[in-house]
């Protein structure tokens, strides 16, 4: 196994013979001058000068020492470049000249140095590139360049360095992008390149070194331009860079995000201000977004309509206002959306009805106006429809009556006006149902009474304060609350005036078993809706709901329910409705 970290020049002090004198007059032809001593030529193998106080520049005559091995002038005052015949010491194994004033660039030549174990050229002014050429050093174990002013890229020969345990580069101005050869440095065991100016995408071969990750005296990035997203053994390292000019780095409330990266965004509770940032419509692979609880005024920008795979929408209790943007109907993913408790206004966009996933609606307390969309008959997953609290107005859509997955609707404390359906017993699921304080009028259908709501628990089940017309339902009376009967006068005349539509209505057989033929004689082309109800007057099958032409028409009723279930024996009732008119015939199902 490779021994790292073994040349330590102050240890090998000593352990090598140094064939140094005073001068005392000239050097031999068999020494060279230095800094005011004469050394052997041939015998001296290291020079060791740390922190002796030498200024000026390194002599030329250096070279001279064909046999040294290990050279150090740390911590001194040397200045200048790096003299060009240095790097004639073909048998150098370290080198270290830290800690001086060097500056000027470090020469290609440098390659020649095949042999060097060890290099440490930092602290000092050494500016330009790191060379091409350091991959011929095929035998380091130890660079250390820090402290500089290198710039330019990481030349990718450094991938060369089989043997490189230990790699300081921090500290510089180093940029470009990381290269992949990085990787092939397989022995490393330090790597330090912070404070840079490094860019790009981190390669994933750096996941093929055995670094230890968490450790920033093993591994260290931090404070360089590098940008998300980063390799997979790096996901659980602070790497703190500084990523703003990163492609698909979003700015949003003063931190930065990769918006391709996020799939949740909650900022509930937050302290947040201001207007909601345009920049939210970058974030396309969100799926939860979370900004209620907080003081955000201004409209809810269009962009939002960008996040095509968002399933949860909250922006209650803030002070939002303006439209409700058209654009909201391009968010097919969504599942939940909550405005409510803000300032919004306008009408609810008929867009709402593409988002066929909703099961979960919230628009109450806003300042919403205009009519309910009729798109709303759409959402049949819809399970939560709250818009009361508003200024709508005009008749509930028809097609709300047909959303048999819904269990809440809350109407109240609007403007609505119109009649309540008779298909409103089709709403199967719904366990809680209130109108109260609006203008809706009109008799309610018996139908009703097939719902299975807490008649006399006002939370569940409120109609009052609207202009409903008696004959109450059974399953209301006593609990249909205050309402306005002024216009009821020209009801009761319409229904006094009412023409017959029947000429006959009769089943055949009856008393029967299993089934019975419903004849139903029309005297006119009609609008018809005919259904079996129980003696609780609860809704058992609809055999028809449509337009049927005037003469005689069958109807056969296999004695099943809604659900394809036989019922049990007993009194059930037919009853054929149009308008303002129906007739009931009654059936005895025998055992």
């Amino acid at each position: 196994m490779l021994i790292k970290k073994f040349i330590n020049l102050n240890l090998l002090s000593g352990l090598l013979f140094i064939s140094s004198s005073f001068l005392n007059g000239q050097c031999d032809e068999s020494e060279v001058e230095l800094w005011g001593n004469c050394y052997s030529i041939e015998s001296t193998f290291e020079l060791n000068l740390s922190e002796q106080g030498i200024a000026g520049i390194i002599p030329e005559e250096i070279s001279n020492l064909q046999n040294l091995l290990f050279l150090d002038l740390s911590d001194n005052a040397l200045e200048g470049s790096l003299p060009s015949q240095l790097f004639d010491l073909e048998n150098l194994l370290g080198l270290n000249l830290s800690g001086n004033e060097l500056d000027g660039e470090i020469s290609g030549n440098i390659g020649t140095l095949t042999n060097l174990m060890y290099l440490d050229l930092s602290d000092n002014n050494i500016s330009g590139t790191i060379p091409n050429e350091i991959g011929l050093l095929t035998s380091l174990v130890e660079m250390f360049l820090f402290g500089n002013q290198l710039t330019g890229s990481i030349p990718s020969e450094i991938g060369n360095l089989e043997y490189i345990s230990s790699l300081y580069l921090n500290n510089n101005q180093i940029n470009g992008e990381l290269p992949f050869e990085l990787g092939y440095c397989s022995e490393l065991e330090y790597l330090q390149l912070q404070n840079n100016q490094i860019y790009g995408e981190i390669p994933s071969s750096i996941c093929d070194l055995e670094l230890d990750w968490q450790s920033i005296y093993s591994f260290n990035l931090t404070n360089n331009f590098l940008c998300p997203p980063y390799p997979t053994c790096l996901e659980d390292v602070t790497l703190n860079q500084s990523i703003i000019n990163c492609d698909g780095v979003v700015s949003l409330w003063d931190s930065l995000y990769l918006a391709e990266n996020i799939i949740e965004l909650n900022f509930s509770n937050t302290g947040l201000s201001g207007n909601i940032p345009i920049e939210i419509g970058y974030f396309t692979n969100l799926n939860y977004l979370n900004l209620s609880n907080n003081n955000l005024n201004g409209s809810i920008p269009t962009e939002l309509g960008n996040l095509s795979r968002l399933k949860y929408l909250n922006l209650a209790f803030n002070q939002l206002s303006g439209n409700i943007p058209n654009s909201i109907g391009n968010l097919s993913s969504l599942e939940e959306i909550r405005l409510f408790q803000n300032e919004l206004s306008g009408s609810i966009p008929q867009e709402l009805g593409n988002l066929n996933a909703l099961t979960h609606v919230n628009f109450r307390n806003n300042n919403l106006s205009g009519f309910i969309p009729t798109s709303i008959g759409n959402l049949n997953l819809l399970e939560i429809l709250y818009l009361h609290n508003n200024n709508l107005s005009g008749s509930i859509p028809f097609g709300i009556f047909g959303l048999t997955n819904l269990k809440r609707l809350f109407l109240h404390n609007n403007q609505l006006s119109g009649t309540l359906e008779e298909n409103i017993s089709d709403l199967i699921s719904l366990d809680r149902f209130r109108i109260e304080y609006n203008d809706i009028s009109g008799v309610i259908s018996q139908n009703i009474c097939n719902l299975d709501l807490q008649w006399e628990d006002s939370i569940s089940f409120n109609i009052s304060n609207n202009m409903f017309c008696n004959p109450y339902p059974f399953c209301v009376q006593g609990v249909e609350g205050y309402q306005d009967t002024l216009n009821c006068g020209s009801m009761k005349i319409l229904d006094e005036n009412s023409i017959p539509f029947l000429n006959r209505f009769k089943a055949y057989p009856n008393p029967f078993n299993p089934h019975t033929t419903i004849f139903i004689e029309l005297n006119g082309k009609k609008t018809v809706r005919v259904e079996i109800v129980d003696l609780l007057g609860k809704k058992v099958k609809l055999l028809f709901n449509g337009i049927l032409q005037s003469g005689v028409q069958l109807l056969k009723w296999d004695g099943s329910n809604e659900y394809g279930l036989q019922v049990s024996p007993g009194i059930y009732f037919g009853i054929v409705k149009s308008d303002y008119s129906q007739e009931i015939i009654k059936l005895i199902m025998l055992k």
